[in-house]
């Protein structure tokens, strides 16, 4: 199978319900059948992409998978919640590339996902980024639904400076006042300068999956239900004690413009997974938000 091909299976699958109600998972309340994933799991064996011992894959391969699907569903879900469809050019494009790359010898099951999948994530590059006023709303009521976040900090290393901190404040600073607290109080590098702003690749708002990749689980669980302005009580991670700030819309609307201009549709899809109601049948293992993966019981 073209490798191309399984990378972007492995981001994410779309497969048809294949006649059960056993759930392997549920996505805000729709099923992921057992069968759909069973299927998946078949047709990676029996192109050698998945590994099976006496009729038993590899655990951490399924739980894989089963993300996949996870994700895909969610897909589904932010194209229709914007009007979108998959059409038939989408399809017949989509076969048009499978020929040329040789993909004719696949199990049918799996050229049929393949052909939805690639079909879906054309459908979500062509999904708009919200109105401005949707995006503020949004920002304000529920950050992490965006698919991104823009967070100052303060890190010290005991949680009595850190309750000081944080009463010093108050529930609702203003941005640069909360930067003349971290600067006063945060041992961080720089944070006089920075005012303890953290920036990653698209600015001044970094994409959760930045944040799954690359900052301290204890860290981006504080930052992921933390309130727009208004700062955390203290947060322990492997660094010392936070206070975490989502910082004001106002502070920060031109980041956050910018990137849905970008990538509406990815940011769209890191959010709804950041903010989906996900169940994982126990025997798989279950939903861990802060990854955004299935991970073991």
């Amino acid at each position: 199978m073209p490798r191309r091909l399984i990378s972007l299976l492995l981001a994410t699958v779309v497969l048809a319900a294949c006649g059960t109600t056993d759930s392997a998972a549920t996505v805000n309340d729709t099923e992921i059948l057992r069968a759909d994933l069973e299927q998946t799991v078949t047709d990676f064996v029996t192109i050698g992409e998945a590994q099976s011992d006496n009729g038993v894959v590899d655990a951490e391969q399924v739980r894989g998978l089963l993300t996949s699907l996870i994700r895909a569903r969610v897909i589904d879900q932010i194209i229709a919640a914007a009007g979108e469809s998959v059409t038939q050019e989408d399809i017949d494009t989509v076969r048009e590339q499978l020929a040329e790359q040789g993909a004719e010898d696949l199990p049918e099951t799996l050229r049929e996902l393949i052909v939805q999948l690639n079909a879906a994530q054309a459908v979500l590059g062509r999904v708009p980024a919200p109105s401005a006023e949707e995006i503020a709303e949004r920002y304000n009521d529920n950050p992490k639904s965006l698919g991104m976040l823009c967070v100052r900090h303060l890190v010290v290393e005991d949680e009595s400076t850190a309750d000081t901190a944080r009463e010093e404040l108050g529930n609702n600073p203003t941005d640069d006042e909360f930067a003349t607290v971290a600067g006063k109080y945060s041992t961080e590098p720089n944070a006089k300068e920075s005012g303890g702003a953290l920036t990653g690749q698209s600015g001044d708002c970094i994409a959760i999956n930045e944040w799954q990749s690359s900052y301290d689980p204890d860290f981006v669980a504080g930052a992921l239900a933390a309130r727009t302005g208004v700062p955390t009580q203290p947060v322990k991670s492997s660094f010392g004690w936070h206070v975490i700030f989502i910082r004001p819309f106002t502070a920060v609307s031109e980041s956050v413009s910018a990137n849905f201009a970008e990538a509406p549709g990815e940011y769209l899809l890191l959010g709804a997974l950041a903010d989906a109601d996900i169940s994982v049948a126990s025997q798989y293992g279950r939903w861990d938000p802060l990854a955004g993966t299935v991970v073991a019981p």
